[in-house]
């Protein structure tokens, strides 16, 4: 419990006999004629009397120069410089400890000043007045007359100071007295002063109070629920300090004090208002080290010297300060030659440092508050406080700040833990005292950072500290502080990144300390750059990615993840019924997104720092440049960074180009000599290497290189990093559920044919291999739960689609060669355009990184769509509407299929974009005449797998057709494009040539589907087969119907595109090169479909293939009645192998049987039929007519009498309709394969002529015989 007023007086009696005289100079008081009334009797003294007036004036003695008293070191003498009666003084050795009383070690750690400052000295004295009229806080205890009677020689008067907060009944009191005091004098003058002097001592005992409750020391804090408690002699010796010295000593003395008292964990916090704990005892003999002394870095150490020379003596003309009162205890425990008797053995522990910090960052902000919150004190008060609180609160706010420093240099703990020699009476110690952190406290955090988790410490504190600590000799102090917390950071959150949690504490830690400011600066900044893992150069190439991703000092801030290879912790621990709520998942979404912000937060000050810019571009390039290899589809993981560390890297880059201006960057920077990201290696979208070297080499001759700002070095990055970051990313999780797919497949396979090697020996070994694929199934659904969180982040794509947007807008500048200025609106019509240098040399990547990246979300997150604006549209358009510019056509192909997704027949939910595309422009002028051409020129790519790869490609067309068919506008377009010559012809040819060999394909795989189901019912059949065999079978069957799912795929929207276009146009479809393949095509299908063999066609489930063959067959005679007319009919007749009428007969009867067509319908394709028919007689006489005719009159390929003979190149002779037929899916001559077109044909006129006259002579002679 706290003692009260009469204990501490009574303690501080006992132990007056203890102690050694005082003196008291002479001149410390100087004569008045007011001192002439001070009665004899008077408790109060000439030194009390002095002492009301020093606090009074020590306090306006802040704000005066601090040159006024100089101490040198190696004298130990003091020269007082102060003005008017204030007489030159000196100190002797024993009065101020100086360097030569302490040892060197301790020095050196406390860091004491060479030139310190005396405060100045008041020695004029005041009127006496009556005790009552001064400060409480310095009222005395009333001693006998003997002892008053000897006040003025070199023993002081007994001081026994009690705090308490004055009383109004107290103030009451003495200003009763003060006025019977003064009516008896009857002068109304004195009555004033007396007043004036109440109020100022009053208003100094309310300062005093604040400066106590600021060192969390007055038992009735305002501010704190726990406070300490200093007992009396601490706390009076405290007060002596302020009688002779002044604040500075006060606050120093004081904070001394609780700081020994946390160190030797005697004093703790204490929530408790009765608490014992928070006491701190005058009793310390308990505590076996030497005592620390109190530190003021900028004045002198004011303490009791024990020298050989006399402590209690003074001269003449000379002041002693009163020195700190230590216990008798402790004092028979030292030498009485040397400071300290013996080795400490008193070990001070990091939670001391982190106590003591604490406290003193308590005092700094108690200060603050103090500060403003003096105004509600009386009006009385207001006045001397506003003058005097100021400077008393500087003064205990750069105390704090200076002692923080010694803590966090861990100074006192290097005093306790001195283990060279002991102190000798010269002060020598061959204790270091090094400033680092000791080998005792080489693992332990700093207190700094452990306060920083608490939020104990305050902006304002960290920014002062850091300006504190900046002005020792070559910012030592700062860096050794700095250093040790940015160390702890880096460890604290190596150990964060593998936790059940996302825990991104230390990363908001650093945040804080790389935004504090100290002179218009972040000198962490430089710090960080400076630190010796901020970029590790000697690692090799090969290991170099993934050593920067993981010891950088960057790296493990940007390493947060909840991928489960990255941590396996986190998915354990959420994914365990390997399922994960949608809450759960949107709660990690917003983490993550707030993690990467704060992040966004620290790069960005560290590249907007100019003294840091440099080193951090150069880090990202670092990063981007040995990650280059992340792209590559087999890349070695082990060597490289991991998923979750680039895409918060990428997120980073990305909030830092939102706000960048695309005119203020140099379109030509990835060309540039300095350039930070590296393209070199690149395929380029037009140029060959060879091309692109040429093309640098004379930009260099003409370009004039300048620097390049940082806006456009960053969007670049930003750009190389969704490279290298998102796109990775991405393949990496299609892999991942291609795997888990597959695994599923193995799993249902073996379960399908469990019966059948169940009782085999094989079973064990099938056993093992379902139960490995159910664990790695496990595994891999764990694995997608956490890419769904980290990948299919809303939040991220949405972020990579806006950026996406602005590269689309600059591509656009670049395919049409102009500056960049503002949102990009065509100005040139697509088939216009020219491939420039600028465009050119791009990558490829550029353009195939956004079509992945927009497939991607619009399979697993169509909700992004919506960010895909009119930049993105008008960019794909034009890519697609001009496939001239770009070399490779798998680059144009993969920009189709991102038409092709947004229909709404294939993503239900992307309408609204569907009908933005098809709306534009660019697609009501341009895009049907685009697609029609690259279906022909996809024939041919110049890679092994064209011939497979054709079909996808002209599904996705042939899908994009269906839908713009529905809109009049774009079927007019069709139309048009229908009249336009040679490249609807073309376009025709080959989709019937798909038509052909789709069907072909889907025909022959149901057959052998039948054929297996109809083994397989069959038992006495299928049980005669081998074990071996039946599995070949099964899987064969498995296979079989894969394939003939896709071909019918594919086949159905062939031929729905042919149904719907014969609708409108019928032209092209009857020229000669194209009818008769038309009519043998749906000629033989139709057989299929009706004719003997129809039933070979059957199947079990044909809706698992999308089989439907009624469907096909009525689309079939729609095509037969779009295209009826005598030409069609003369070409039905021609298909001598699938023409026989009573065939189509059949037929007919067979669809109106089962009504997929109507009657009328039917009628019209017997008339077709019965026309075809009587063709077909006369061709059959015509065929026996012309078989005599000559060689050289006959088609060499055909063997078909010639009716346009035309002369290739090569001096060939053929017809015209079977040349056209093969330039159609060939531009080579068909006997040397040399180039060929048919503007190359040339007629031959005499041919023809002898042709046609022997044709007619021939029936001539035969109608005369």
């Amino acid at each position: 419990m706290e003692l009260t007023p009469e204990e501490i007086r009574a303690r501080r009696l006992r132990k007056l006999g203890a102690k050694a005289n005082r003196t008291v100079p002479s001149n410390a008081v100087s004569s008045s004629p007011e001192s002439a009334s001070t009665s004899p009797s008077d408790p109060t003294t000439s030194s009390t009397t002095a002492a009301s007036v020093i606090v009074e004036n020590v306090v306006d003695s802040q704000n005066a120069p601090t040159n006024n008293a100089t101490v040198s070191e190696k004298s130990g003498t003091t020269e007082d410089n102060t003005e008017g009666n204030m007489g030159s003084t000196s100190t002797s050795n024993a009065d101020i400890i100086l360097q030569h009383k302490i040892s060197d070690s301790l020095m050196l750690s406390l860091d004491v000043a060479e030139q310190s400052q005396q405060q100045q000295q008041v020695h004029t004295v005041l009127a006496a007045v009556p005790v009552a009229t001064a400060p409480t806080a310095l009222r005395k205890k009333p001693v006998p007359a003997t002892t008053a009677t000897t006040t003025t020689t070199s023993t002081p008067t007994t001081n026994s100071w009690s705090f308490k907060k004055r009383s109004s009944s107290d103030h009451v009191s003495a200003k009763a007295e003060t006025d019977r005091h003064l009516s008896s004098d009857g002068t109304l003058d004195m009555k004033g002063q007396a007043c004036e002097r109440d109020n100022r001592a009053s208003a100094q005992d309310e300062l005093l109070q604040i400066m106590l409750r600021i060192m969390k020391i007055n038992s009735k804090a305002r501010y704190s629920n726990s406070r300490f408690t200093i007992d009396s002699s601490i706390l009076e010796n405290a007060l002596e300090m302020l009688d002779r010295q002044g604040y500075t000593e006060f606050c120093a003395e004081v904070i001394t004090e609780v700081i020994k008292g946390i160190y030797y964990g005697k004093l703790i916090a204490s929530p408790n208002e009765d608490a014992e704990a928070g006491r701190l005892s005058d009793s310390w003999s308990t505590i076996p080290s030497k005592k620390v002394k109190p530190i003021m870095l900028d004045e002198v150490v004011i303490s009791r010297g024990r020298g050989s020379g006399g402590s209690g003596c003074t001269t003449a003309g000379s002041t002693a300060a009163t020195p700190m009162d230590i216990d008798i205890e402790m004092h028979q425990e030292e030498d009485s030659v040397g400071f300290c008797s013996s080795k400490p053995s008193m070990k001070a522990f990091a939670n001391n440092r982190v106590a003591a910090l604490e406290y003193l960052i308590g005092c700094y902000l108690r200060s603050n508050e103090e500060l403003y919150s003096y105004t509600k004190v009386k009006k009385s008060k207001k006045m001397y406080l506003a003058e005097t609180l100021p400077g008393v609160v500087a003064v205990i706010r750069q105390q704090t700040l200076k002692y923080a420093i010694l803590v966090l240099k861990n100074t006192f703990q290097s005093f306790c833990q001195d283990e060279g020699s002991n102190c000798s009476d010269t002060g020598s110690s061959s204790g270091t005292g090094a400033i680092n952190r000791t080998s005792g406290t080489a693992l332990e955090k700093s207190p700094l950072l452990t306060l920083m988790y608490e939020n104990k410490v305050s902006a304002d504190f960290m920014s002062n500290l850091m300006a504190e600590s900046r002005t020792s000799e070559g910012e030592q102090d700062f860096r050794v502080i700095f250093n040790a917390v940015l160390d702890d950071l880096y460890i604290d959150m190596q150990n964060a990144i593998c936790n059940e949690n996302i825990v991104a504490d230390p990363l908001n830690r650093l945040k804080e300390l790389i935004e504090t400011r100290v002179d218009n600066m972040h000198p962490i900044c430089l710090m960080i750059v400076e630190h010796k893992n901020f970029l590790t150069a000697f690692t090799p190439d090969k290991y170099f990615a993934r050593e920067i991703s993981k010891i950088s000092f960057l790296a493990p801030f940007l390493s947060l993840s909840v991928l489960l290879d990255e941590n396996p912790k986190f998915a354990s621990h959420h994914f365990s019924d390997n399922v994960c709520d949608r809450t759960l998942t949107n709660s990690f979404h917003s983490i993550l997104s707030n993690t990467r912000k704060v992040l966004h937060s620290i790069f960005l000050v560290l590249l907007t720092n100019q003294y840091s810019r440099f080193e951090m571009l150069n880090y990202i390039a670092a990063i981007l440049k040995s990650n280059a290899k992340r792209i590559q589809y087999n890349a070695d993981d082990r060597f490289l960074a991991k998923d979750g560390f680039m895409l918060n890297f990428m997120s980073v880059l990305q909030l830092l180009s939102v706000k960048i201006n695309l005119s203020r960057i140099d379109p030509l920077y990835p060309h540039h000599p300095e350039s930070l990201v590296e393209i070199e290696d690149e395929t380029k979208l037009k140029f060959s290497s060879q091309q692109y070297s040429d093309w640098l080499a004379s930009l260099k001759d003409v370009k004039d290189w300048e620097q390049h700002k940082f806006v456009t070095h960053c969007w670049f990055l930003t750009l190389q990093a969704h490279h290298l970051g998102i796109i990775p990313a991405i393949q990496r999780y299609n892999k991942l559920l291609r795997a888990t797919k597959e695994l599923q497949r193995m799993v249902d396979e073996l379960n399908a044919t469990k019966s059948q090697w169940e009782n085999t020996p094989l079973a064990r070994r099938n056993k093992q291999v379902r139960d490995r694929c159910v664990s790695q199934m496990s595994k891999l659904s764990k694995a997608k739960l956490s890419c769904d969180i980290a990948v299919i982040d809303p939040n991220v794509l949405s972020a990579c689609m806006q950026f996406y947007s602005t590269v689309c807008e600059y591509m656009l500048y670049q395919i049409e060669n102009r500056p960049i200025d503002g949102p990009f609106t065509n100005q040139q019509h697509p088939s216009t355009l020219v491939a420039n240098e600028n465009f050119s040399a791009l990558p490829e990547w550029y353009i195939e990184d956004i079509a992945d990246f927009i497939l991607f979300c619009m399979q697993h997150s169509i909700s992004v769509i919506d960010y895909v604006d009119n930049s993105i549209i008008t960019w794909i358009l034009t890519l697609v509407c001009a496939p001239h510019l770009i070399k490779n056509p798998y680059i144009t192909a993969k920009l189709i299929e991102v038409l092709f997704v947004t229909s709404p027949t294939i993503q239900t939910t992307s309408q609204r974009l569907y009908l933005q595309i098809i709306n534009h422009e660019l697609a009501q002028t341009a895009l049907v005449s685009a697609l029609m051409k690259f279906y022909t020129d996809i024939e041919t790519t110049g890679q092994s797998t064209e011939f497979y790869d054709k079909f996808t490609i002209r599904y996705h067309i042939s899908h994009l057709f269906k839908g713009l068919w529905e809109s009049a506008l774009h079927r007019q377009a069709f139309v048009n494009e229908s009249k336009s010559g040679k490249q609807f012809v073309k376009f025709v040819n080959f989709f019937l040539n798909d038509t052909t060999y789709l069907l072909d394909e889907c025909l022959e795989y149901l057959k052998r589907i039948h054929e297996t189901q109809m083994l397989m019912i069959d038992d006495s059949g299928w049980n005669s087969l081998t074990q071996e065999a039946q599995q070949s079978r099964q899987r064969q069957l498995v296979q079989d119907e894969r394939q003939c799912r896709s071909y019918l795929t594919l086949a159905r929207e062939t031929v729905d595109m042919f149904h719907y276009m014969t609708i409108d146009i019928k032209e092209p479809f009857l020229r000669p090169e194209l009818i008769d393949r038309l009519s043998s095509m749906l000629n033989y299908n139709l057989h299929q479909l009706c004719g003997p063999k129809c039933n070979d066609l059957r199947v079990r489930h044909p809706y698992k293939y999308g089989w439907d063959p009624r469907r096909l067959l009525g689309q079939l005679i729609d095509i037969y009645l779009h295209l009826s007319c005598d030409e069609f009919a003369a070409a039905l007749a021609a298909d001598e192998r699938s023409f026989e009428k009573h065939f189509f007969e059949d037929a007919a009867n067979r669809v109106e049987r089962i009504g997929i067509r109507s009657h009328r319908d039917v009628d019209e394709f017997r008339k077709l039929i019965q026309n075809a028919s009587e063709i077909y007689i006369k061709n059959q006489e015509n065929a026996d007519e012309f078989a005599e005719a000559p060689d050289d009159f006959k088609d060499p390929l055909m063997d078909t009498l010639m009716t346009d003979p035309v002369v290739l190149p090569s001096g060939t002779i053929m017809d015209r309709a079977i040349i056209t037929r093969h330039l159609l899916n060939s531009s080579t001559d068909p006997f040397n394969r040399q180039p060929l077109t048919e503007d190359m044909l040339k007629p031959a006129t005499e041919l023809k002529e002898r042709i046609q006259q022997w044709i007619k002579d021939y029936r001539a002679q035969k109608k005369s015989s």
